[in-house]
Protein backbone atom coordinates (compact mmCIF):
# COMPACT_ATOMS: atom_id res chain seq x y z
CA UNK A 1 0.00 0.00 0.00
CA UNK A 2 1.16 3.43 -0.69
CA UNK A 3 1.37 6.10 2.10
CA UNK A 4 2.06 10.35 1.59
CA UNK A 5 3.83 12.12 4.72
CA UNK A 6 4.55 15.64 4.95
CA UNK A 7 7.27 16.58 6.92
CA UNK A 8 7.48 20.17 7.91
CA UNK A 9 8.95 22.43 10.11
CA UNK A 10 7.43 25.51 11.08
CA UNK A 11 10.47 28.20 12.16
CA UNK A 12 8.00 30.81 13.63
CA UNK A 13 7.35 30.97 17.36
CA UNK A 14 4.28 32.82 16.25
CA UNK A 15 1.45 29.73 18.03
CA UNK A 16 -1.34 30.88 15.51
CA UNK A 17 0.58 30.03 12.48
CA UNK A 18 1.27 26.52 13.99
CA UNK A 19 -2.66 25.89 15.41
CA UNK A 20 -3.49 26.93 11.83
CA UNK A 21 -1.47 23.96 10.32
CA UNK A 22 -3.09 21.73 12.96
CA UNK A 23 -6.08 22.81 11.96
CA UNK A 24 -5.69 22.05 8.46
CA UNK A 25 -4.33 18.74 8.61
CA UNK A 26 -7.05 18.22 10.93
CA UNK A 27 -9.48 18.90 8.12
CA UNK A 28 -7.96 16.90 5.58
CA UNK A 29 -7.87 13.74 7.51
CA UNK A 30 -4.04 13.72 8.15
CA UNK A 31 -2.60 12.08 11.54
CA UNK A 32 0.52 12.82 13.28
CA UNK A 33 2.87 9.77 12.67
CA UNK A 34 5.84 11.19 13.96
CA UNK A 35 7.32 14.37 15.43
CA UNK A 36 6.24 16.74 12.88
CA UNK A 37 5.37 14.48 10.49
CA UNK A 38 1.66 13.64 8.65
CA UNK A 39 0.45 11.03 6.93
CA UNK A 40 -2.19 10.30 4.76
CA UNK A 41 -3.54 7.51 2.66
CA UNK A 42 -2.08 7.89 -0.94
CA UNK A 43 -4.39 9.23 -3.63
CA UNK A 44 -4.77 12.25 -6.15
CA UNK A 45 -7.12 14.75 -3.92
CA UNK A 46 -5.23 13.80 -1.02
CA UNK A 47 -1.70 14.78 -2.65
CA UNK A 48 -3.15 18.13 -3.81
CA UNK A 49 -4.30 18.27 -0.09
CA UNK A 50 -0.91 17.78 1.15
CA UNK A 51 0.87 19.99 -1.95
CA UNK A 52 -1.69 22.74 -0.82
CA UNK A 53 -0.85 22.43 2.73
CA UNK A 54 3.03 22.48 2.17
CA UNK A 55 2.78 25.54 0.25
CA UNK A 56 0.85 27.46 3.15
CA UNK A 57 3.55 26.37 5.48
CA UNK A 58 5.95 27.47 3.39
CA UNK A 59 3.98 30.92 2.99
CA UNK A 60 4.55 31.03 6.80
CA UNK A 61 8.57 31.18 6.37
CA UNK A 62 8.65 27.14 6.98
CA UNK A 63 9.50 23.76 5.54
CA UNK A 64 7.51 21.52 4.03
CA UNK A 65 8.11 18.14 1.70
CA UNK A 66 5.72 15.47 0.91
CA UNK A 67 7.11 11.79 -0.02
CA UNK A 68 5.19 9.13 -1.17
CA UNK A 69 6.62 5.56 0.26
CA UNK A 70 4.99 2.09 -0.94
CA UNK A 71 5.01 -0.37 2.01
CA UNK A 72 4.98 -3.79 1.30
CA UNK A 73 5.05 -4.69 5.29
CA UNK A 74 1.62 -5.34 6.20
CA UNK A 75 1.88 -5.14 9.79
CA UNK A 76 2.98 -1.72 9.36
CA UNK A 77 -0.12 -1.34 7.05
CA UNK A 78 -2.20 -2.25 9.78
CA UNK A 79 -0.43 -0.08 12.15
CA UNK A 80 -0.74 2.85 10.07
CA UNK A 81 -4.54 1.87 9.23
CA UNK A 82 -5.11 1.35 13.29
CA UNK A 83 -3.82 5.13 13.94
CA UNK A 84 -6.27 6.34 11.43
CA UNK A 85 -9.01 4.63 12.99
CA UNK A 86 -8.22 5.82 16.23
CA UNK A 87 -7.90 8.76 15.45
CA UNK A 88 -11.94 8.32 13.47
CA UNK A 89 -12.97 6.95 16.72
CA UNK A 90 -12.64 9.69 18.80
CA UNK A 91 -14.45 11.63 16.99
CA UNK A 92 -17.43 9.14 16.24
CA UNK A 93 -17.94 8.72 19.79
CA UNK A 94 -17.23 12.80 20.68
CA UNK A 95 -20.05 13.18 18.35
CA UNK A 96 -21.90 10.15 19.34
CA UNK A 97 -22.06 12.01 22.74
CA UNK A 98 -23.28 15.25 21.65
CA UNK A 99 -26.27 13.44 19.71
CA UNK A 100 -26.97 11.52 23.23
CA UNK A 101 -27.37 14.92 24.98
CA UNK A 102 -29.82 16.30 22.07
CA UNK A 103 -31.87 13.17 22.53
CA UNK A 104 -31.79 13.49 26.08
CA UNK A 105 -33.23 17.48 25.66
CA UNK A 106 -35.68 16.17 23.59
CA UNK A 107 -37.30 13.22 25.90
CA UNK A 108 -37.39 15.86 28.63
CA UNK A 109 -39.22 18.56 27.07
CA UNK A 110 -41.91 15.98 25.26
CA UNK A 111 -42.09 14.45 28.88
CA UNK A 112 -42.72 18.25 30.45
CA UNK A 113 -44.97 19.09 27.60
CA UNK A 114 -42.67 21.66 26.50
CA UNK A 115 -42.26 21.86 23.22
CA UNK A 116 -41.88 25.58 22.12
CA UNK A 117 -41.25 27.21 18.91
CA UNK A 118 -37.73 28.28 20.09
CA UNK A 119 -36.28 25.20 21.54
CA UNK A 120 -37.29 22.81 18.34
CA UNK A 121 -35.70 25.44 16.05
CA UNK A 122 -32.82 25.37 18.37
CA UNK A 123 -32.71 21.22 18.49
CA UNK A 124 -33.27 21.20 14.86
CA UNK A 125 -30.31 23.47 14.25
CA UNK A 126 -28.20 21.26 16.93
CA UNK A 127 -29.01 18.12 14.96
CA UNK A 128 -28.64 19.20 11.92
CA UNK A 129 -25.31 20.44 12.91
CA UNK A 130 -24.57 16.95 14.32
CA UNK A 131 -25.46 15.68 10.76
CA UNK A 132 -22.88 18.37 8.73
CA UNK A 133 -20.46 16.90 11.61
CA UNK A 134 -21.28 13.49 10.83
CA UNK A 135 -20.52 14.26 7.23
CA UNK A 136 -17.31 15.98 7.34
CA UNK A 137 -16.12 13.01 9.64
CA UNK A 138 -17.38 10.30 7.11
CA UNK A 139 -15.47 12.15 4.45
CA UNK A 140 -12.03 11.76 5.83
CA UNK A 141 -13.06 7.84 7.77
CA UNK A 142 -10.72 6.10 5.11
CA UNK A 143 -10.51 2.94 6.38
CA UNK A 144 -14.09 2.60 8.21
CA UNK A 145 -13.90 2.90 12.05
CA UNK A 146 -15.81 0.58 14.13
CA UNK A 147 -18.21 3.60 15.65
CA UNK A 148 -19.16 5.18 11.93
CA UNK A 149 -22.34 2.99 11.65
CA UNK A 150 -23.81 3.74 15.19
CA UNK A 151 -23.70 6.98 15.36
CA UNK A 152 -25.11 7.58 11.92
CA UNK A 153 -27.94 4.99 13.55
CA UNK A 154 -28.09 7.46 16.77
CA UNK A 155 -28.29 10.93 14.99
CA UNK A 156 -31.08 8.82 12.68
CA UNK A 157 -32.35 7.98 15.41
CA UNK A 158 -32.20 11.27 16.73
CA UNK A 159 -34.04 13.19 13.93
CA UNK A 160 -36.89 10.71 14.57
CA UNK A 161 -37.48 11.73 18.11
CA UNK A 162 -37.16 15.51 16.90
CA UNK A 163 -40.23 14.39 14.44
CA UNK A 164 -42.09 13.18 17.09
CA UNK A 165 -41.48 16.47 19.18
CA UNK A 166 -42.58 18.32 16.13
CA UNK A 167 -45.95 16.44 16.32
CA UNK A 168 -46.46 17.01 20.11
CA UNK A 169 -46.41 20.74 18.81
CA UNK A 170 -48.84 23.16 17.59
CA UNK A 171 -48.72 22.66 14.19
CA UNK A 172 -48.79 25.69 11.57
CA UNK A 173 -51.90 26.22 9.53
CA UNK A 174 -50.84 23.81 6.34
CA UNK A 175 -51.25 25.49 2.90
CA UNK A 176 -54.20 24.66 0.65
CA UNK A 177 -53.48 22.47 -1.66
CA UNK A 178 -53.50 22.69 -5.92
CA UNK A 179 -53.53 20.82 -8.64
CA UNK A 180 -50.58 21.51 -11.16
CA UNK A 181 -52.97 21.07 -14.47
CA UNK A 182 -54.81 24.11 -13.27
CA UNK A 183 -51.88 26.53 -13.32
CA UNK A 184 -50.70 25.82 -16.74
CA UNK A 185 -49.61 28.46 -19.17
CA UNK A 186 -50.23 31.27 -16.48
CA UNK A 187 -48.10 34.42 -15.54
CA UNK A 188 -46.61 35.08 -12.31
CA UNK A 189 -45.63 38.30 -10.94
CA UNK A 190 -42.53 38.94 -8.35
CA UNK A 191 -40.41 41.68 -6.86
CA UNK A 192 -38.00 42.78 -8.98
CA UNK A 193 -34.27 42.47 -8.22
CA UNK A 194 -34.47 38.68 -7.58
CA UNK A 195 -32.05 36.97 -5.35
CA UNK A 196 -32.41 33.57 -3.76
CA UNK A 197 -36.00 32.32 -2.97
CA UNK A 198 -37.55 34.17 -5.55
CA UNK A 199 -35.45 32.84 -8.24
CA UNK A 200 -35.09 29.50 -6.91
CA UNK A 201 -39.49 29.11 -6.84
CA UNK A 202 -39.28 30.73 -10.62
CA UNK A 203 -37.36 28.07 -11.26
CA UNK A 204 -39.99 25.65 -9.76
CA UNK A 205 -42.54 26.60 -11.17
CA UNK A 206 -41.06 26.69 -15.14
CA UNK A 207 -39.53 23.20 -13.92
CA UNK A 208 -41.91 21.43 -11.86
CA UNK A 209 -45.69 23.49 -12.08
CA UNK A 210 -45.61 25.88 -15.34
CA UNK A 211 -43.76 24.57 -18.35
CA UNK A 212 -45.02 27.35 -20.04
CA UNK A 213 -44.76 30.06 -17.58
CA UNK A 214 -44.19 33.60 -18.12
CA UNK A 215 -42.51 35.70 -15.35
CA UNK A 216 -42.81 39.87 -14.64
CA UNK A 217 -40.62 41.16 -12.19
CA UNK A 218 -41.79 44.79 -10.89
CA UNK A 219 -41.66 46.86 -8.06
CA UNK A 220 -43.95 45.65 -5.29
CA UNK A 221 -46.34 49.02 -5.77
CA UNK A 222 -46.49 47.72 -10.17
CA UNK A 223 -47.34 44.24 -9.72
CA UNK A 224 -50.33 43.40 -12.14
CA UNK A 225 -53.53 42.15 -11.25
CA UNK A 226 -53.92 39.89 -13.39
CA UNK A 227 -50.74 37.76 -12.55
CA UNK A 228 -50.15 35.29 -10.27
CA UNK A 229 -47.88 36.51 -7.19
CA UNK A 230 -45.42 34.63 -5.45
CA UNK A 231 -42.84 35.90 -2.94
CA UNK A 232 -44.60 38.82 -2.27
CA UNK A 233 -45.89 39.86 1.21
CA UNK A 234 -49.29 39.19 2.20
CA UNK A 235 -50.20 36.13 -1.11
CA UNK A 236 -50.59 32.75 -0.45
CA UNK A 237 -47.14 31.50 -2.61
CA UNK A 238 -44.88 33.07 -0.05
CA UNK A 239 -43.44 33.00 3.28
CA UNK A 240 -45.61 31.00 5.88
CA UNK A 241 -44.74 30.36 9.44
CA UNK A 242 -41.37 28.85 9.10
CA UNK A 243 -41.42 28.10 5.48
CA UNK A 244 -39.75 30.15 2.37
CA UNK A 245 -41.98 30.16 -0.51
CA UNK A 246 -39.90 27.59 -2.35
CA UNK A 247 -41.18 25.60 0.93
CA UNK A 248 -44.47 27.09 0.21
CA UNK A 249 -44.64 25.90 -2.92
CA UNK A 250 -43.12 22.09 -2.71
CA UNK A 251 -46.49 21.88 -0.23
CA UNK A 252 -48.95 23.84 -2.15
CA UNK A 253 -48.27 21.49 -5.00
CA UNK A 254 -47.53 18.69 -3.15
CA UNK A 255 -44.18 18.30 -4.62
CA UNK A 256 -42.45 14.87 -3.35
CA UNK A 257 -39.20 14.96 -4.35
CA UNK A 258 -35.83 14.37 -2.04
CA UNK A 259 -33.36 16.05 -4.32
CA UNK A 260 -35.54 19.21 -4.09
CA UNK A 261 -36.08 18.74 -0.55
CA UNK A 262 -32.49 19.53 -0.24
CA UNK A 263 -32.60 22.10 -2.55
CA UNK A 264 -35.25 23.37 -0.25
CA UNK A 265 -32.84 23.24 2.65
CA UNK A 266 -30.10 24.86 1.24
CA UNK A 267 -32.65 27.99 -0.03
CA UNK A 268 -34.09 28.23 3.19
CA UNK A 269 -30.51 28.45 5.44
CA UNK A 270 -30.13 31.19 2.94
CA UNK A 271 -33.07 33.17 2.60
CA UNK A 272 -34.35 32.67 6.60
CA UNK A 273 -30.70 32.88 7.66
CA UNK A 274 -31.44 30.90 10.77
CA UNK A 275 -29.02 27.76 9.36
CA UNK A 276 -31.87 25.77 10.72
CA UNK A 277 -30.49 22.70 8.24
CA UNK A 278 -26.85 24.17 8.16
CA UNK A 279 -26.32 22.83 4.35
CA UNK A 280 -22.93 23.16 3.76
CA UNK A 281 -23.59 24.52 0.30
CA UNK A 282 -25.46 27.56 1.14
CA UNK A 283 -22.39 30.09 1.74
CA UNK A 284 -21.54 28.78 -1.79
CA UNK A 285 -25.10 28.96 -3.14
CA UNK A 286 -25.68 32.60 -2.11
CA UNK A 287 -22.52 34.06 -2.92
CA UNK A 288 -23.39 32.73 -6.68
CA UNK A 289 -26.57 34.64 -6.94
CA UNK A 290 -25.80 37.49 -5.20
CA UNK A 291 -23.46 37.95 -8.01
CA UNK A 292 -25.14 37.03 -10.79
CA UNK A 293 -28.04 39.47 -9.77
CA UNK A 294 -25.41 42.44 -8.96
CA UNK A 295 -23.38 41.97 -12.56
CA UNK A 296 -26.89 41.77 -14.80
CA UNK A 297 -28.76 43.69 -13.30
CA UNK A 298 -31.64 42.21 -15.50
CA UNK A 299 -33.83 39.93 -13.40
CA UNK A 300 -34.81 37.16 -17.03
CA UNK A 301 -30.98 36.94 -17.48
CA UNK A 302 -30.26 36.40 -13.76
CA UNK A 303 -32.99 33.30 -14.20
CA UNK A 304 -31.95 31.73 -17.55
CA UNK A 305 -28.21 31.76 -15.99
CA UNK A 306 -29.62 30.72 -12.67
CA UNK A 307 -31.50 27.97 -13.91
CA UNK A 308 -28.57 26.26 -15.13
CA UNK A 309 -26.91 26.57 -12.14
CA UNK A 310 -29.81 25.24 -10.62
CA UNK A 311 -30.46 22.08 -12.97
CA UNK A 312 -26.59 21.11 -12.31
CA UNK A 313 -27.30 21.33 -8.47
CA UNK A 314 -30.45 19.80 -8.62
CA UNK A 315 -28.94 16.54 -10.71
CA UNK A 316 -26.36 16.68 -8.49
CA UNK A 317 -28.62 16.09 -4.88
CA UNK A 318 -30.43 13.64 -6.70
CA UNK A 319 -27.42 11.60 -7.48
CA UNK A 320 -26.16 11.89 -4.47
CA UNK A 321 -29.55 10.63 -2.84
CA UNK A 322 -29.30 7.56 -5.15
CA UNK A 323 -25.76 7.05 -3.65
CA UNK A 324 -27.49 7.19 -0.04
Amino acid sequence: MKWLFLVHQIKTLNSRERVKVWRLTKKVGAVLYRNSVYVLPDGKERNEDFQWLCQQIRDCQGEASVFVSASNDQKENRTLKALFNRTREFEYQALGKLAEKVSQRIHRAIDEGQVSESLRKSLSKEIAHLELTFFEIEKIDFFGAPSKRKVRTLIGRTKEEMESADATATPSPAPAHHDRKMFRRQTWVTRKNIHIDRLCSAWLIHKFIDPEAKFIFAAESQLPKNAIPFDVFGVEFSHHGEDCTFETLLKSFRIKDKALNSLAQIIHDIDMKDHKFERPEAAGVDIVVRSLSDSMQDDHKVLAVGSVMLDALYSRLAKEKVKQ
